[in-house]
C-alpha cells in the first residue's frame, strides 16, 4: 500500500528534462525582462586592430606637416564591382610605401598565398574573403617627377548588398577612382556606382585591373587584348552617356586623356600612357615623352622604316603603336619570365637593367613574376599623376562641394572659410559614417 502523502503527483525537472539538461527555478520578478534567461555568446573581438604601426617608407612627421598644404592633398574613393582588386589595389599602394615585408615572411602555410587585405579589418570581412565596410587610409604617394603628395583614399565594398557604404564614402571626397576587371567589363554594380558618381558631379578616373588575365587565362595575342580594353573603356563611357545624355562627352574616359591606368594589382604595377612613354624616355633622353604617349592609343601605326607614325596601315596586319610599344613588351616579358630557364632568364633581363639573385631566378613562376615586374614598371608614379591630374584638391573642390551639400547661409563666416578650405576658421563637422570599437560597444565617427 502507498499513503496518500508519499505520492507524487508532480514530476521533477530532471524526469521531464533528463539528467544531462541544467535546469534553473527562479521566484517571480528575480530578473528583468531586459536581460535574457540565458545570455548569448559574445565574440570579444569585432575588428582586427593593429597594436604597433608598421614602418614606412618616409617620415611621418613630414606626413602630417604636409596636411598643411590642402593643394597637395587628394580625396578619393577606390570603386567597382565585387572582386574587381579594389582592396588588391589598396594592398599595393600599402606595400609600396609600408615596410611588412618582415610580416609577409612569417606567414606559413595556406596563409601564405592568400591576399594581404590590409583595409579588410572586421572579422567577417576576413573570413568571407570581401570588404563589407568602407576603410579609409591616409598615405604619402610620389609622382613622376618626384614631388611628394598626401593621398586619403576610402577603399568601398564591391557587394550591392553594401552600397550604402559606397554612398556615405562618395560624400567625403572629390573624386573616384574606378576599378574595373577587364575581363568581367562593366557589371551591375559597377553600372550603379558610375550613375550615382555622374550625378553627384565628381570627377571620374578609371582603372583597368587583372591586366595578367588576358595573358595568362584568356591567353589571347595582343590584337584582340587592344581591342578587349579598348570595349572595357567604351562600356564606362556608354553608361556615363546614358546618364546625362548629350553631355558625356566631357565626362568621357580616354588613356589619350590621361584619365584611365592599366594596373595588374595581383603582380603590384600599374601605369598610364604618359608614365610608360617616360620608361622609354629613360633609355632614350632625346624622345619627347608628352609627345609619345599622345600617340599610344588609337588607330595609329608606327613605321619603322620611315620612324613616323601615320593614321593609316602601311602594310598589310602591321600592329597598332600601343599593340607595338605598350602590349607586345608585356607579353614578352611575362613569356620570357615563365618560360626561359633561370641562365637565359638571367641574360634577357640584363639587357632590360633587371637584375635577380641566382636563388629568386629559381623562384616559383609567381614569385618571379612579382619581382621581374617589380623592377620593370617601378613604383605606380603614373596613377599618382593621373589623380594629381584629373581629380581636384580639396582647396579647387570646397566651393562645388559646398554648394551641393551645405544647408545653411553661403554669406556667413562658417561658410566663406569652408570654401577657402581655411584650417584656422570655425569648426565643422560632417558626419557621414560611423566607426565601431573593436568589441562593437559603441561608435567613433
Amino acid at each position: 500500500m502507498v499513503l496518500h502523502e508519499d505520492k507524487q503527483y508532480y514530476p521533477t525537472a530532471q524526469q521531464v528534462y533528463g539528467p544531462e539538461v541544467e535546469t534553473l527555478v527562479q521566484e517571480e520578478d528575480t530578473q528583468p525582462l531586459s536581460e535574457p534567461i540565458i545570455a548569448p555568446v559574445k565574440q570579444k573581438k569585432f575588428a582586427v586592430e593593429e597594436a604597433d604601426l608598421p614602418p614606412v617608407f618616409y617620415s611621418r612627421e613630414f606626413m602630417t606637416d604636409l596636411l598643411n598644404f590642402p593643394e597637395q592633398t587628394r580625396n578619393i574613393a577606390l570603386v567597382g564591382h565585387l572582386h574587381h582588386g579594389k582592396t588588391a589595389f589598396m594592398d599595393m599602394l600599402v606595400m609600396e610605401t609600408h615596410d611588412i615585408s618582415d610580416r609577409l615572411e612569417r606567414r606559413t602555410g595556406r596563409r601564405r598565398d592568400e591576399q594581404l587585405r590590409y583595409t579588410d579589418v572586421h572579422v567577417l570581412e576576413r573570413e568571407r574573403g570581401l570588404s563589407i565596410k568602407a576603410a579609409p587610409m591616409t598615405l604619402l604617394l610620389q609622382s613622376t617627377k618626384g614631388k611628394s603628395h598626401l593621398f586619403n583614399i576610402i577603399d568601398t565594398p564591391g557587394h550591392v548588398n553594401f552600397v550604402d557604404e559606397v554612398a556615405a564614402a562618395l560624400r567625403l571626397v572629390d573624386g573616384v577612382v574606378l576599378v574595373v576587371d577587364v575581363v568581367e567589363g562593366v557589371q551591375v554594380n559597377t553600372e550603379n556606382i558610375i550613375r550615382y558618381a555622374v550625378l553627384e558631379d565628381l570627377p571620374m578616373t578609371l582603372v583597368i585591373n587583372k591586366m595578367d588575365r588576358l595573358i595568362l587565362e584568356l591567353k589571347i595575342p595582343p590584337n584582340d587584348a587592344y581591342f578587349k580594353l579598348k570595349h572595357v573603356i567604351e562600356q564606362v563611357n556608354t553608361v556615363i552617356e546614358n546618364v546625362i545624355p548629350g553631355r558625356g562627352e566631357s565626362r568621357r574616359l580616354s588613356p589619350e586623356k590621361g584619365n584611365v591606368a592599366f594596373a595588374c594589382s595581383t603582380m603590384k604595377w600599374c601605369f598610364t600612357l604618359s608614365s610608360f612613354a617616360k620608361m622609354y624616355a629613360s633609355r632614350h633622353p632625346k624622345l619627347d615623352a608628352e609627345e609619345f604617349a599622345r600617340r599610344l592609343w588609337g588607330d595609329i601605326f608606327y613605321n619603322p622604316s620611315t620612324r613616323k607614325f601615320t593614321r593609316k596601315r602601311f602594310e598589310e596586319g602591321s600592329s597598332r603603336s600601343f599593340v607595338n610599344f605598350v602590349l607586345e613588351p608585356i607579353y614578352k616579358l611575362y613569356s620570357h619570365t615563365i618560360s626561359e630557364s633561370p641562365e637565359d632568364l638571367k641574360e634577357t633581363l640584363a639587357a632590360l637593367d633587371i637584375y635577380l639573385k641566382p636563388s629568386q631566378l629559381k623562384s616559383d613562376a609567381k614569385v618571379l613574376l612579382n619581382l621581374v615586374c617589380e623592377q620593370f614598371f617601378g613604383p605606380s608614379t603614373g596613377f599618382v599623376d593621373m589623380i594629381i591630374q584629373h581629380i581636384p584638391s580639396p582647396v579647387e573642390g570646397a566651393q562645388k562641394k559646398l554648394e551641393r551639400y551645405y544647408t545653411g547661409p553661403l554669406d556667413t563666416e562658417v561658410a566663406k572659410a569652408m570654401a577657402a578650405c581655411d584650417q584656422d576658421g570655425p569648426l565643422v563637422i560632417q558626419v557621414t559614417k560611423l566607426f565601431s570599437t573593436t568589441d562593437a560597444s559603441k561608435f567613433n565617427s
